[in-house]
């Protein structure tokens, strides 16, 4: 069997490309808590 197609396909750059998208995937709800907090720390 063959993979040299698949794996030509795959780069190192698509790799990081996914694992900071997961990264910024999980960082997401925490950064814009924080950032909901700071502006409504403005307000009071």
């Amino acid at each position: 069997m063959d993979f040299s197609t698949i794996t030509a396909a795959i780069d190192s750059t698509t790799v990081v490309a996914g694992i900071t998208a997961c990264a910024a995937i999980k960082l997401a709800p925490g950064v814009a808590r924080w950032g909901y907090n700071q502006v409504i720390g403005w307000f009071r």
